[in-house]
Parts: structure tokens; sequence; C-alpha cells
């Protein structure tokens, strides 16, 4: 007798389409997701701060920071340590602005982008002088 109404005629039509369909489906699940974002937060003048990123992602993501939309570069006193921002002295005048943890997917190019963050940066007592104050007393 033949195939019941409604049942696939052939039956290796099935995996072909779900193979064909696999990866749109995969796509719409694959997405770069922030487990932790920067936030902002006080910090004192010359001290140590850390900004926090971390994400997941279903292939390999390389992250990098930014500073006011500028790439925010190694150096000794601020580098990425992991894919977090680490400040071994916290500078007033360098370090002022809205910092932005990017993730970018290296295989599909998907970039996504944190919160920004920033520090309010405290002085302690007689530990730094404002712009509009003067040095002669």
């Amino acid at each position: 007798m033949g195939t019941a109404r409604g049942a696939p005629s052939n039956p290796c039509r099935l995996p072909l389409l779900s193979v064909l369909l696999l990866p749109l489906l995969g796509g719409a699940q694959a997405a770069i997701v922030f487990i932790k974002e920067p936030s902002s937060q006080d910090a004192l003048q010359g001290r140590r701060a850390l900004l926090r990123c971390e994400v997941e992602a279903p292939g390999p993501v390389h992250v990098f920071w930014l500073l006011d939309g500028a790439p925010v570069q190694d150096t000794e006193r601020r580098f990425t340590q992991g894919s977090s921002l680490s400040f071994a002295a916290v500078d007033r005048l360098q370090d002022s602005g809205a910092f932005q943890c990017v993730a970018r997917d290296e295989v599909s190019g998907e970039e996504a982008r944190s919160a920004n963050a920033s520090f309010n940066i405290k002085c302690e007592s007689g530990g730094c002088v404002c712009p509009h104050e003067t040095l002669s007393s």
C-alpha cells in the first residue's frame, strides 16, 4: 500500500532538512553574553582598582577595552588582566572618562559592548591637587 498521508515520502529528506536548518538555529543562539559587566565605582588617587568584565560565548572571543571610545593600551600602570582591566595606580587625569568592555567573536566577527563605567576618583587628604587650586598659599 502507499505511505500514509502527511508522512514524508522519502525518509532521507528529514535529516537533510535538519542539516540545513541547524546552522540557522544555532546562529540564533550564538551570542556573546556579559556575565559580569564593569560598574562605576569610587577609587582613590594612586591606589589599585579593577574594572571587571567576564563574557560567555559559543566560540573564542577577543576582549578589549575602550576609554571614551578609544582603545586602551596596556601600560605598567593600567593593563588587561584576563578580560578585566586592572589599575596599579588610578590617575585622575588619565583615568577620567567612560570605560567600556568590548568582546568580539573571532569567528563570526559579532561584537558586544558593555555598559559604560567610570571612576569617581577621590583624593586622600593632601594626596592630590585639584586643577582649579593653586600651589601658592
